[in-house]
């Protein structure tokens, strides 16, 4: 578990910076005194035994030098703890041993093993330093001269050794101390990680949101134009077929009256479609536009839609009665006319000559609205509902999904006597204004 930093401006790289060569500086410092004192302890113990006093002023024996080598080394060994951590401790731990050295160097190892190392690891060396702490700290507590003594200098006196239960709780709290400061270091450690990680989560996430939101987006302009311009599309194809028809019929009677009409709606039925692609096209121009985004076609537009598939020729017979439409939600009652629309549209699509029935009844008593068309089609063109490999077209799957989005529900196929049948139950909402008036 690598102790990196977080990626910074270049002043928080330098403090960081100057933050480890301090503590490196002050941990170097600490395996020093170590040293030092070591070496001084084992002179004064070589002079008590020879019946010597002990002197500051006295030269430095050779054994003694070696000592304050080896921890000289390893005080500079310190500045890559965090590279060789599990080395430094095994060198510490040798040194503490053979050595006499104090087990600083170990313990100061055990810090990065703890932040560092897996947990297998963690617990086999620290069991270790655990072991040579110990032996360290009763050996220089039960040293004489009490003056060679660090523990007994600071705890004991000259008179008194010190107490038997010392070492133990000596080595408790050095261990705790140090492993506490590796695991206090490698939670930090985890943290820095997790924020990552949920950082890169998170990016992720938003930029899936704006993939999905731009594709609900495309499929929602998908819908619109193909319920919209379809509609008018299929009626343009109609009389296109008709003018050109009654141009092959020659000068027959009635024909030139017939292709006036004709071309009339053909030029009125152009118009709507590059007016409503103007407004797909404002919409997509601007998305938050109350103004622009505002529906534009509701259940009051219902009566054109007949009137335009009668003119193009559909042999329809329709029942609309929906009491109180006006107080509809606008959305509610924009989707509903796109789902007529559609319907209509696939009818004259699929069975141009035969008779289409239509029924739009409902209102805020009943609490929805039902939309239903029925027309004879020649099986199999049509699966029934619920026949393996049944599947909607592109229209019908464009219904479904409007009816889904507004909690409603939808049913399809044809029946034992070939009749094709859709009929959709949308839940009745009241616009906010309407709301409002109730209120």
């Amino acid at each position: 578990m690598p102790l990196s930093s977080l990626p910074g401006s270049p002043d928080l790289v330098r403090r960081l910076a100057l933050g480890r060569r301090a503590r490196t500086l002050g941990l170097a410092f600490l395996v020093l005194v170590d040293g030092v004192y070591a070496t001084s302890g084992l002179d004064g113990r070589r002079a008590a035994a020879a019946g010597l006093t002990p002197s500051m002023s006295d030269p430095t024996s050779g054994p003694a030098m070696l000592v304050f080598l080896l921890g000289a080394g390893l005080t500079i060994a310190v500045g890559w703890r965090d590279r060789w951590p599990v080395a430094l401790t095994f060198a510490g731990s040798a040194a503490a041993l053979v050595a006499q050295l104090g087990p600083t160097v170990a313990l100061v190892a055990l810090i990065w093993v703890v932040a560092m190392r897996p947990w297998r690891e963690v617990l086999g060396l620290a069991a270790l330093v655990t072991a040579v702490t110990a032996l360290a700290v009763w050996r220089d507590a039960v040293a004489t001269p009490a003056a060679t003594s660090f523990w007994g200098t600071i705890l004991g006196s000259e008179d008194e050794p010190v107490a038997w239960f010392m070492p133990v709780v000596l080595t408790v709290l050095l261990i705790g101390a140090f492993a506490g400061v590796g695991l206090w270091l490698r939670t930090r450690a985890a943290l820095r990680t997790a924020e990552v990680v949920v950082a890169s989560e998170r990016e992720a996430v938003t930029t899936l949101t704006d993939q999905v939101s731009r594709q609900a987006e495309r499929e929602k302009l998908a819908r619109e134009i193909h319920d919209g311009l379809g509609h008018n599309l299929s009626i343009l194809s109609v009389h296109a077929g008709a003018l050109e028809a009654m141009a092959e019929s020659g000068e027959a009677p009635g024909t030139a009256a017939q292709i006036k009409e004709s071309a009339h709606v053909v030029r009125e039925t152009a118009a709507r479609s590059v007016s409503e692609l103007h407004s797909l096209l404002n919409i997509l121009r601007n998305p938050d536009d109350p103004d622009v985004a505002a529906p534009t076609k509701t259940l009051r537009d219902v009566r054109s839609l007949i009137d335009d598939s009668v003119t193009a020729g559909m042999p329809l017979v329709a029942t609309v009665y929906v009491e109180d439409g006006e107080a509809m939600d606008p959305p509610l009652a924009q989707a509903a006319y796109r789902i007529v629309q559609e319907l209509l549209t696939n009818a004259r699509k699929h069975a141009a000559t035969v008779p289409v029935r239509l029924t739009v009844t409902g209102g805020r008593a009943e609490g929805s609205l039902v939309i239903g068309t029925a027309n004879h089609l020649p099986p199999p063109t049509w699966p029934r509902p619920g026949d393996e490999g049944s599947r909607p077209g592109t229209g019908l799957a464009g219904i479904g999904e409007r009816v889904e989005h507004y909690g409603g529900d939808m049913q399809w196929g044809a029946d034992d006597e070939a009749v094709f049948r859709v009929s959709i139950r949308l839940p009745w909402r009241l616009s906010a204004v309407a709301t409002g008036k109730g209120n």
